[in-house]
């Protein structure tokens, strides 16, 4: 569906490329088939152009594939910034550090985007660094703003692993540009219940949620899938992560599991960010079935992974975020029909009721994780009839209407022109 402009113009804002942010792609999708002009600004250019004509995508900042430099000046540079991150160059590196990082914080996310922010209906911002960006234009011109929280920030790390410089620095910053953000939107949302309540007690302002179900009409066929892309044999059995790399990840525990298993079973991490651990695996003994390195655009993920045995969901709920996640990666498993073995975490666990779709874990220990791999690779068959059902209930069609009624709330709000003090400097 071509959308018409004739509703107006809602514009979404990504720190990622939109190729790595399936959850942006899909929201700005729908309000495009909804009628109206959708644009997304993407802090980094995707390598390809994947999505339709409901979309229209403008960056903000250079293709975001780089070549990873070693150079000595680069590995000197990371070390002296881990040391005063690290509290070790004393209070002058840690302000000279911050002072830099805030100087870098103004270009990234208030000067670069402004240039190319048109103006707006609706402004639906993925991160909450931008609020600066748009906040003048919404002063001027009544426009509303939509801040969508994919987690629970200031949960996602506990104090005690947060460098010394981040905990006193940094994330004060950002707690205060979010908190902002929360009181000037015009709505906010997120992922999940669990975490819409810890924003909630934080901000004193519940969270709608829409959760990250998958649209499989946006789903693009793929000329090679995962396993053709590994030349695996058909006894060979693939289990696979799918997401981006976060802190929560138990990827070490997979790994190590998959060490206990046959040889005939692979392990694929589909997403970006796993740079560190292929050179940290590449002496492990499972090395050999440990797969990196594969990522396509958010809407061939799921063709991409359907040749899979097994989903893995992982996550270490060793802090508030990760205790109620409910990633994308959860979602995209299901609609390709994957037997399911995850962490046991109350968001997914209410969210499969009781659909027999594979087996959860109490304890995340590589022995424990190997043992129920093993377990639902012997019925991967009779799993899947369930995991069908399951896929059949969370479709994103429901979530697109309360998006939709949303939009429509917000933007029909009497406009409200803000004082220049009022605004976000």
């Amino acid at each position: 569906m071509t959308p018409s402009p004739a509703r107006g113009t809602i514009v979404s804002l990504t720190p990622l490329p939109l190729e790595a942010d399936s959850r942006a792609f899909r929201i700005a999708s729908s309000l495009g088939e909804a009628g109206w002009r959708s644009i997304v600004i993407e802090g980094q250019a995707s390598a390809s152009q994947f999505w339709g004509d409901a979309v229209e995508v403008r960056s903000f900042g250079s293709q975001a594939i780089r070549r990873a430099t070693t150079s000595p000046r680069r590995r000197a540079r990371g070390g002296v910034v881990s040391m005063a991150r690290g509290g070790r160059l004393g209070s002058g590196g840690e302000l000279a550090l911050y002072l830099g990082f805030r100087g870098w914080d103004w270009w990234r996310h208030c000067w670069c985007p402004r240039g190319c922010v048109p103006p707006a209906e609706l402004y639906y911002l993925h991160s909450f660094e931008f609020h600066r960006a748009v906040a003048p234009i919404t002063a001027r011109t009544g426009a509303r703003i939509i801040y969508d929280a994919h987690d629970f920030y200031r949960g996602i790390e506990p104090p005690e692993r947060q460098f010394a410089f981040d905990r006193n620095r940094v994330r004060p910053f950002f707690d205060v540009l979010e908190a902002r953000l929360v009181a000037a939107a015009d709505a906010t949302v997120t992922v999940s219940d669990g975490i819409s309540a810890l924003m909630e007690r934080t901000f004193g302002r519940r969270p709608i949620v829409l959760r990250n179900y998958h649209d499989e009409r946006l789903d693009q066929a793929v000329e090679s899938d995962l396993r053709n892309s590994l030349s695996l044999a058909p006894t060979d059995r693939l289990c696979v992560v799918v997401g981006n790399r976060k802190p929560g990840m138990a990827v070490d525990t997979a790994v190590d599991a998959l060490a206990m298993l046959p040889a005939r079973f692979h392990l694929a991490f589909v997403g970006r960010g796993y740079e560190a651990d292929s050179e940290r695996f590449r002496r492990h003994s499972a090395a050999s079935r440990v797969h990196f390195g594969r990522h396509v655009a958010p809407n061939q993920v799921v063709p991409f992974i359907r040749t899979a045995d097994l989903g893995l969901v992982i996550y270490e709920p060793y802090s508030a975020n990760y205790r109620y996640a409910l990633p994308n990666g959860f979602f995209q498993v299901i609609a390709a029909g994957l037997p399911l073995v995850r962490a046991a975490l109350p968001e997914m666990e209410a969210a499969i009721g009781r659909h027999p779709v594979g087996a959860h874990l109490d304890r995340l220990d590589p022995p424990s994780l190997a043992a129920v791999i093993l377990r639902c690779a012997e019925d991967t068959a009779g799993l899947r009839s369930a995991v069908a059902a399951l896929a059949r209930e969370l479709r994103w069609e429901t979530e697109s209407l309360r998006l939709s009624r949303l939009v429509d709330e917000v933007t029909h709000r009497p406009v409200r022109i803000l004082r220049q003090s009022e605004a976000v400097a």
